[in-house]
């Protein structure tokens, strides 16, 4: 079950595989240049979960304009609610990055590239489900659309 829940949130869920995981990404790089490395992968999540957001944001409109226009009712109103989960969901993705380095690990003269390989997971993690919500939610649009009067 675990490996499927990996392969579907594309990221190691064990201990183990994350400590791996880790030391694949860091390679020989310099604790500096693991840092701008891991920092730019947290960015590309930012950005990911920005258009993530956007995107949700025009599906809100589509499902206010079925429901005007007497689509299904209750499937709609479950794609919204749907929409709205993934969106606070992904949300919480734009949050600052300033997290991994208050880490006890981070202190002065400490390597913050521990903290934020977990920010980046988290952040990998929180983005798919709210990709699969919103994939769901506009799903359940399209059926929905087959019942429109």
């Amino acid at each position: 079950m675990r490996r499927l829940l990996e392969r579907i949130f594309g990221l190691p869920l064990s201990a183990e595989g994350r400590a791996s995981a880790y030391e694949t990404m860091v390679g020989h790089r310099s604790p500096e240049e693991t840092v701008e490395f891991l920092r730019s992968g947290a960015a590309h999540n930012t950005e990911k979960s920005g258009a993530l957001l956007g995107a949700q944001g025009i599906f809100v409109v589509v499902d206010i304009f079925a429901i005007d226009h007497g689509w299904p009712r209750s499937a709609v109103l479950v794609s919204l609610l749907l929409l709205v989960a993934g969106s606070l969901v992904v949300m919480t993705n734009l949050r600052s990055t300033l997290g991994a380095y208050h880490h006890p690990g981070a202190l002065p003269g400490g390597d913050p590239s521990p903290a934020i390989f977990r920010m980046v997971l988290g952040r990998h993690l929180r983005f798919n489900i709210a990709l699969y919500l919103s994939f769901l939610s506009i799903m359940l649009l399209g059926l929905a659309s087959f019942g429109a009067s």
